[in-house]
């Protein structure tokens, strides 16, 4: 693992657990990403509501596949209001990525929008553009 990779995982990390007493919970996922073709693993914080409806989050992931890709976000969710069971949200983010290419690597600033329906405290389905 390059010197730079090291220090971007151990960063977010550390701004991840250091901001651990404000959140609501720490979860796992997995998932798949389309450009590039990779599959996903990572762990993702859930703070308390800041205002009625509205979370942050915290990311930190790990793509696996076509390249390397160490990825750190900071998403924001409004979860509607329904009587249903399942929870449907909106909401977008800012993410630093940081891929690694057989050639060399390549770190992106960027945004995205996300959608999703929280199906149970823990599972959740949702698709992300970015």
């Amino acid at each position: 693992m390059g010197r730079f990779k090291r220090l971007f995982v151990a960063a977010s990390l550390l701004a991840v657990f250091a901001a651990t007493p404000a959140f609501a919970g720490l979860g796992l996922h997995a998932g798949f990403s389309i450009d590039p073709d990779d599959f996903l693993i990572g762990a993702r914080f859930k703070s308390h509501p800041i205002e009625e409806r509205i979370h942050f989050l915290p990311i930190v992931e790990v793509g696996f596949g076509d390249i390397t890709m160490v990825a750190g976000s900071l998403d924001a969710h409004y979860v509607f209001k329904t009587d249903s069971k399942y929870a449907p949200y909106a909401g977008g983010g800012i993410t630093l990525n940081w891929f690694d290419y057989d050639g060399g690597s390549d770190t992106k600033f960027g945004g995205s929008i996300l959608g999703g329906m929280q199906l149970s405290p823990k599972f959740f389905a949702e698709a992300k553009i970015g």
